[in-house]
């Protein structure tokens, strides 16, 4: 099948554009490099907050517009200009933070600088370290107090142990949008929010039509985008609802798949 040519790539980090390492490999930096130096736009898009996608905007030299917290904040690198910017409802928010709390389940909530907990656990110090996201503990049953709406939720959850937050958080939907990012885990944004809206907004910002864009992602948050785009790109380690919402499947990001996927349908 013919794709138009590719004018603004949009590429996942976890997952898609990071290995096991949570490291870019060489190759793959010089792809984009080469494929920068053709006059092709590229951004990142990701769940993170934006502190930890900074770096690795850096790594790369992007300076288009970033796309954070799952498509909640979107921002140009310097953070002069904020193209999208919605929280969740704050009342809401507390409501729904106020049931998962009593009933003891786990959950993050993220601003663009930081993440905040009831109470520090093993998980919560292990993403600190491992993703550079400050956390503060705001106390036992405390999350439903906070004055300013997160950007994104994440609540922690165990299906196979009958522990099912999707199912609970039905009652919500016409006002969040969520979706698993792991086996035991939901990403919860305002119902308006995603990625591929995101990526419709940089498009608008450069001139670009989206049948010219090419994303690439891995998981449920990703589908999206890769829907928006004129050439979606599943990873090869995607799960199998993105992989049958792509328009074609590439490797899997430890084997470069984001590199293969720019050679062989961008660099041609």
């Amino acid at each position: 099948m013919a794709y138009p040519d590719i004018r603004l790539i949009a590429l996942d980090l976890d997952g898609t554009l990071l290995d096991e390492a949570q490291e870019i490999p060489i190759q793959t930096v010089e792809t984009i490099q080469e494929v920068k130096q053709r006059g092709v736009i590229v951004t990142l898009a990701s769940a993170r907050p934006l502190c930890s996608v900074l770096p690795y905007a850096d790594r790369l030299g992007i300076t288009a517009p970033l796309i954070t917290n799952g498509g909640a904040y979107l921002v140009d690198r310097d953070q002069a200009k904020v193209l999208l910017s919605k929280p969740l409802d704050l009342g809401t928010f507390r409501e729904m933070a106020r049931f998962f709390e009593e009933r003891d389940y786990y959950i993050k909530a993220y601003s663009n600088e930081r993440l905040f907990v009831q109470e520090a656990t093993r998980e919560t110090i292990e993403y600190s370290s491992r993703f550079g996201v400050p956390y503060t503990e705001v106390g036992k049953k405390k999350l439903s107090a906070l004055e300013e709406p997160p950007l994104r939720v994440f609540v922690w959850d165990d299906p196979l142990a009958g522990n099912d937050a999707l199912e609970l958080m039905q009652q919500w939907s016409a006002s969040f949008a969520f979706a698993r990012e792991t086996g035991c885990g939901l990403e919860v944004v305002d119902r308006t929010v995603s990625k591929g809206a995101a990526l419709k907004a940089i498009c608008r910002e450069f001139g670009v039509p989206l049948s010219h864009v090419m994303a690439i992602g891995n998981e449920g948050h990703d589908i999206a985008m890769v829907q928006a785009a004129g050439l979606g790109i599943a990873m090869g380690n995607a799960c199998e609802e993105l992989k049958r919402c792509a328009n074609e499947v590439t490797k899997s990001n430890s084997e470069c798949g984001v590199e293969h996927a720019i050679r062989k349908y961008v660099l041609k």
